[in-house]
């Protein structure tokens, strides 16, 4: 069973966790959980917003796991990205539709090692891969992240 296959089968049962989490972290879990309910016919959408607030739940920071930009020049984005370990980057138009990216990639050290890739869920099963083929360790700010992935 593929990466998006098993994240759709769960979704249902994460959504019912999400909905259970009070607090600072369940305020921020409404949005996301608001984004899933209202993308049923969207299932790129949906991932995202799964993936986005799983990171959330997990009590790390999805800004940790994507670098998201806006309407911004290519230099701008590879001075940014020098400035973090690894991760996941989507470019977007300032009019774009959440799940609806002119670019998706992923970036070790600052360089990006895989870009246009299909949809953020793709992006995050392919960050696994470049993490085990390059033999790196899990970036602290998600290990947990990770390793429940």
């Amino acid at each position: 069973m593929t990466f998006a296959a098993q994240l759709d089968r769960i979704t249902p049962q994460l959504m019912t966790v999400f909905q259970k989490k009070g607090g600072v972290s369940g305020q921020k879990l409404a949005h996301h959980l608001q984004i899933m309910q209202e993308a049923e016919s969207d299932v790129k959408v949906k991932r995202e917003a799964v993936l986005r607030a799983l990171c959330l739940y997990l009590g790390e920071e999805d800004g940790s796991l994507i670098r998201e930009f806006f309407d911004i020049e290519g230099d701008d984005i590879q001075r940014d990205l020098k400035k973090h370990t690894m991760g996941i980057y989507v470019i977007n138009r300032e009019d774009g539709q959440n799940g609806h990216y002119d670019d998706i990639g992923i970036f070790v050290e600052g360089e990006i090692v895989m870009d246009n890739i299909g949809s953020l869920a793709q992006a995050c099963a392919l960050m696994l891969g470049v993490i085990y083929a390059l033999n790196l360790a899990f970036p602290k700010e998600l290990k947990d992240y990770y390793e429940f992935i």
